[in-house]
């Protein structure tokens, strides 16, 4: 077997070296013509100098700054746990713009590989390094983005569990209503109106309008850092109107205890608002006392967008009462139950037209 020729090209700009391999002359001899009118422009001051980095340097600086302008705590957490276990060990030590697509494509494919990562998983490590490079092209710190001619996996769409029947969802608001009105009320919310968590638990009484039947979101209670914050997770305040059943549990809720604007609508006997990990533990207990499939306290969201969806709502406006960026992401939240097409058969039916005799 012939060894495979490779042409190889450097170039400094500015004190930055610049180099590529390619397994053709004529690819080799454009790029680095490419790379020697770039060199020009730059020298001229027509285009601005590229003051290359480490990756492992730029990184800390973006999640610091990501942190200060309003990200997530918990997105935070996450976002540097995948740098330092996955990226950092690989690419850290290297300048951002000497790191080609081909080397980025390689290390994707061994999260799947090498690390067992999940599509999903894999695909959310793609979207914050194809960021962090933008972020970096508009600092000037790269020449491009290197991940963004690379492609995405397709994920798995029933990845989620909900309550496919109104059965299961009657016997736990049956249980919920047992254990507290405040419970009952959380359980109330999140299933007929399909906000997430932390949403539900920063709900304060003053965001209530009865009067006019709908119910402001607008902030949230993170679960990493226990406290409230005033925006959401996709930073889209919104507000949804309240059924019939929804907005007479709030008005019984409401009258059992004395509640002033700042008061949290759906709070513990001491008057204290729930966290996350209470609300998961009693959330648990009620699934198993009501004898029902258990699933996680983020799927009573789900089970609200998959009925929405089969009582006949549309997915455009689900995206907005849900506060999706994106219908893709609304696409995962609305699942179907077993049968559901099945039953929709003879909403189109063709046949030869029946002759009279």
């Amino acid at each position: 077997m012939k060894n495979e020729i490779t042409y190889r090209r450097f170039i400094r700009i500015n004190g930055n070296r610049l180099n590529k391999s390619f397994s053709r002359k004529s690819d080799a001899d454009r790029w680095y013509s490419e790379m020697k009118r770039k060199k020009e422009l730059v020298q001229s001051g027509v285009e601005p100098q590229i003051e290359s980095q480490l990756l492992e340097e730029f990184s800390a600086k973006w999640l610091s700054v990501r942190k200060a302008s309003g990200q997530p705590l918990s997105s935070y957490i996450v976002e540097e746990a995948r740098l330092r276990k996955y990226v950092i060990p690989e690419f850290g030590h290297r300048k951002m713009n000497e790191i080609s697509s081909g080397e980025w494509d390689s290390f994707f494919e061994s999260l799947i590989l090498d690390h067992n990562l999940k599509p999903a998983t894999r695909n959310r490590v793609y979207s914050m390094m194809s960021k962090m490079y933008n972020d970096a092209l508009r600092k000037h710190i790269v020449h491009r983005n290197p991940i963004e001619i690379l492609l995405k996996l397709k994920e798995s769409m029933d990845k989620s569990s909900f309550w496919e029947t109104s059965e299961e969802v009657s016997k736990y608001l049956e249980i919920a209503k047992e254990f507290s009105p405040s419970i009952y009320l959380f359980a109330m919310c999140s299933l007929n109106l399909g906000t997430r968590v932390g949403e539900t638990l920063a709900f304060n009484c003053s965001d209530v309008d009865l009067k006019n039947r709908r119910i402001r979101v607008w902030r949230i209670l993170e679960d990493a850092s226990g406290k409230v914050v005033e925006r959401t997770k996709g930073f889209k305040p919104r507000w949804l109107g309240m059924n019939d059943s929804l907005a007479d549990a709030i008005k019984m809720c409401l009258s059992e205890y004395k509640s002033t604007p700042n008061t949290p609508l759906i709070r513990q006997a001491n008057g204290n608002r729930y966290d996350h990990r209470t609300i998961r533990k009693i959330h648990f207990g009620l699934c198993s006392k009501a004898e029902i499939k258990p699933i996680r306290v983020h799927d009573l969201r789900h089970t609200y967008a998959s009925h929405y969806v089969m009582n006949g709502g549309n997915r455009y406006t689900l995206q907005s009462v849900l506060g999706h960026a994106s219908p893709s992401m609304t696409q995962k939240y609305a699942h179907l139950r077993p049968g559901f097409l099945e039953s929709h058969s003879n909403v189109v039916s063709f046949a030869v037209t029946k002759k009279e005799t």
